[in-house]
């Protein structure tokens, strides 16, 4: 064998005894677990602060141009159907009396009386109503010693042809004294022809015939013998009515919750301009004249109030009577007036940041009288509608205008957080700049930390010529995570987003669907596995 296999021999040798050597050292050992530690890039929270977390999503409209504006709206039904026409009057009172002795057998009639009864019903002269809900109390009061049967016939009434009719058993009267009887008589969806003869108004005819019972004995009536029978509106709802209304005053007062306002905490706007409009809708064959008394903004937490102050207040507004072509509601053709309401102090009104508009209105009908000769008519599921319609352009400067707005931020629970940072992105489509803050909420909605040491300015986004936003602003933010941050980000996950909203030299922006202010906040996180 030469030198050189020698050697090698000898190399491959010690070679084999280190590897040898090597395994049995490490069988001897205990193993350690490996570790290592993950960065990842995880999404934590989405949010965005826009036009609706301003103003609230209720009162905000989108205009032809596509910007926004807030509008509220109050009505009130001027007219009360229900107080139009008020009557409890008794249509007939009858005491039915024979001065004579006389007896009667089963069966045979006693009397009948044809009763006309004019209805108390102010300076209104009606030929012709239709209940919606009517009833009437009939009374009957018994002395005769055997039982009666009583015919009452409503002649005024209408109803498929028919008028009402009805008939009703009277106990006999006792030693102990005269028998009661009360019955109601309902006459929903009944005609009444209001005429009388025919040449009277507010006139109702009816008729009651009386017999000996059937099945009584024969009876001797005397003189000290009577029957008394009273007829009375319990309730009387009318549909339609027809003639002449009278004139009287209606007032309506109202108030129009205003919550655009719910999200501002503190600072303030001032608006370009606010306009307002006076809607009137007359259902009603009458002639009106309108006048808006009082129209204000207010606010709980000062108990503020602001009036309107223009020319409008105080105004006599003549609004012309509806027509009817036909004989229900769906023929009647309104008559409508609108007061356009501009130049005032409105903007001040609402820079007020008010939670209510309040209202107050006066109608009085038929200020010429009976002009129509009788021909007054109106349906009472509408008569006049009021309205008051405040348009205010979201234009507007902002100083210190605090907002707002509730997320969550949320971490894997099952991962451990070794260390890392939180990436907030920020892009801003509003033309004001925002001073932002996070916070950190307990389960009782308490700040118990923030996410920056102090306010964090963002830019305000670009806009043209016209004042419209045309390149958003982008702003990257880190926040490192502590230990005891970390700690208390997995206890509470719920975050208030607050931001003051700020114009530049006091400038006025109309506000878009797109302004808004994106954020995200990534985890840039190193996990313990």
């Amino acid at each position: 064998m030469d030198q050189n296999s020698t050697i090698r021999n000898t190399f491959f040798k010690l070679l084999i005894g280190v590897i040898v050597l090597s395994t049995t050292v490490s069988a001897c050992k205990k193993r350690e677990p490996v570790r290592w530690d993950s960065d990842l890039l995880i999404p934590l929270m989405h949010s965005s602060l826009d036009v609706w977390d301003l103003f609230g999503d209720t009162n905000i409209v989108y205009n032809d141009d596509q910007s926004l504006s807030l509008v509220v709206e109050g009505k009130v039904e001027m007219i009360d159907p229900d107080k139009v026409i008020e009557v409890y009057d008794t249509l007939a009172k009858d005491v039915f009396n024979i001065p004579l002795y006389l007896k009667f057998a089963p069966g045979q009639q006693l009397t009948q009386r044809q009763t006309s009864v004019t209805m108390d019903l102010d300076d209104m002269e009606l030929d012709f109503a239709r209940a919606r809900v009517a009833s009437l109390k009939f009374y009957v009061t018994n002395t005769i010693k055997q039982a009666l049967r009583v015919k009452y016939e409503l002649l005024s009434s209408d109803k498929n042809g028919s008028h009402y009719e009805v008939f009703e058993d009277i106990p006999p009267a006792t030693n102990a004294g005269p028998s009661y009887t009360v019955k109601t008589i309902h006459l929903d969806g009944y005609d009444m022809d209001m005429t009388g003869d025919g040449s009277q108004v507010n006139t109702v005819e009816s008729r009651t015939t009386v017999w000996i019972h059937p099945d009584a004995d024969t009876v001797l009536i005397t003189p000290a013998d009577t029957i008394l029978i009273v007829s009375t509106f319990d309730e009387l709802n009318i549909d339609y009515a027809h003639g002449y209304f009278g004139q009287k005053t209606y007032f309506g007062n109202g108030s129009s919750s205003i919550k655009a306002f719910g999200n501002f905490k503190a600072g303030s706007f001032d608006l370009d301009k606010a306009t307002a409009r006076f809607k009137i809708k007359n259902f009603a064959g009458i002639d009106l004249q309108m006048k808006l008394n009082k129209l204000s903004t207010f606010k709980n937490a000062t108990s503020t109030e602001i009036l309107l102050n223009h020319a409008v207040i105080g105004k006599l507004i003549n609004v012309s009577r509806a027509t009817e072509s036909g004989s229900s509601l769906d023929d009647v053709h309104p008559a409508s007036t609108t007061i356009n309401i501009e130049n005032s102090n409105l903007d001040k009104m609402i820079e007020l940041q008010p939670d209510s508009l309040r209202f107050d209105i006066s109608a009085q009908i038929n200020p010429m009288g009976n002009v129509s000769a009788g021909n007054d008519f109106m349906y009472f599921d509408k008569t006049v509608e009021a309205a008051i319609e405040l348009n205010v352009p979201l234009n507007f400067s902002a100083n210190g205008l605090r907002i707002e707005d509730n997320s969550k931020l949320t971490f894997d629970a099952e991962k451990k957080i070794k260390s890392g940072e939180l990436l907030v992105y920020l892009t801003n489509r509003l033309p004001f700049d925002l001073d932002i803050q996070f916070y950190v909420l307990d389960e009782n909605k308490q700040i118990v930390d923030s996410l920056f040491s102090g306010g964090t300015l963002i830019s305000s986004a670009s806009t043209d010529a016209q004042g419209i936003v045309n390149l958003a602003s982008k702003t990257v933010l880190r926040i490192p995570l502590t230990k005891e941050r970390i700690t208390t980000l997995r206890s509470h996950s719920d975050l208030l987003i607050r931001a003051n909203v700020n114009s530049l030299a006091h400038q006025k922006y109309q506000l878009y669907e797109n302004n808004n202010l994106e954020i995200n906040i990534v985890g840039d996180l190193k996990y313990e596995l």
